[in-house]
């Protein structure tokens, strides 16, 4: 068994380089909690995983988090040594009552400098002052790493890695931004898959009572040079995709409580995941209702689950 820690070279992760010196008390039990989680995941990952690893933290630390979410949940991963093949494989395979479900991992990043980046804010203890929170920019990058990804997958089948009958997921974290985004009512995944725009909410002035609420429609995503269609699940030509993973979970913040793992069906899907598969927090599943969609989580409670046109 490797340490994940091992690696040296140059180019290396400034977080990587952190974690492995450890120089903290926090430093090393967030070191010492990778270790162990790379003991459970060293024999499904790639050969290349430990550079990988120390290059691009968040982007492996996802894929790595995932498979271990997995084999916790009782999942069966198929090992490395069945995956690789010449040409490459999806990051992740799950072996389940004869059916294979692939998953694509990414974490897109901030974005390149100007008006489509996603700044951080600076805090009003360091001067800054109150600004709008980076949703268009986030929604603006999750779509590209879902495009990316949705490409990949499209090749794979070609190539005949992916079978015609398998399962295919593109699983996008959020861990560099997610802190800028919210989770309710809606995760921004929700948002840049479908044309959900900002909430609404209409009062009675007179009792004070809710009227109405729900989301306004919004098709396009405004962006620097030209706006972007938010469509992709009502869109034939993402059939090949059968759900997307969302997630804020990150090196920075490994609990639960406070960064769910949500799962979006494509209501479009040629091979669609069955719903309950049971790993999931949230579970978004959409549903034709007269000339539009209704989308909820099946996983909420009756009393609160959210509905939305």
């Amino acid at each position: 068994m490797t340490k994940l820690f091992d690696v040296d070279g140059a180019n290396l992760d400034r977080g990587f380089m952190n974690l492995k010196a450890a120089e903290s008390r926090y430093e090393q039990q967030l070191h010492d909690q990778i270790e162990a989680m790379w003991a459970t995941y060293e024999p499904y990952a790639d050969p290349d995983f430990p550079q990988g690893f120390a290059r691009d933290v968040d982007g492996r630390f996802w894929e790595m988090y995932l498979g271990c979410t997995l084999l916790e949940a009782g999942r069966t991963l198929l090992p490395v040594v069945d995956r690789q093949r010449q040409g490459g494989q999806p990051d992740l395979c799950v072996l389940d009552e004869g059916r294979r479900i692939w998953i694509e991992a990414i974490a897109p990043d901030e974005g390149a400098p100007g008006p489509d980046q996603i700044v951080r804010p600076i805090p009003i203890n360091e001067g800054g002052g109150l600004v709008a929170a980076p949703i268009r920019q986030a929604q603006l990058r999750t779509s590209g790493a879902f495009w990316t990804k949705a490409q990949k997958i499209a090749l794979y089948i070609e190539q005949g890695v992916i079978a015609p009958e398998d399962t295919r997921i593109v699983a996008i974290s959020a861990s560099r931004f997610g802190v800028y985004v919210a989770e309710r009512p809606l995760p921004l995944i929700m948002t840049t898959l479908f044309p959900i725009g900002d909430a609404y909410i209409t009062i009675d002035r007179a009792t004070g009572d809710v009227v109405e609420e729900g989301f306004h429609a919004a098709p396009l995503i405004d962006r620097a040079r030209n706006p972007i269609p938010r469509t992709a699940f009502l869109d034939e030509r993402f059939a090949d995709v059968s759900g997307v993973i969302w997630s804020r979970v990150g090196l920075g913040n490994l609990s639960r409580r406070g960064r769910p793992i949500t799962y979006v069906h494509n209501p479009l899907a040629h091979v669609p995941l069955p719903t309950n598969w049971g790993v999931w927090d949230r579970e978004f599943v959409a549903t034709p209702n007269g000339d539009g969609w209704e989308a909820s989580d099946i996983l909420a409670p009756a009393d609160a689950a959210e509905a939305h046109r």
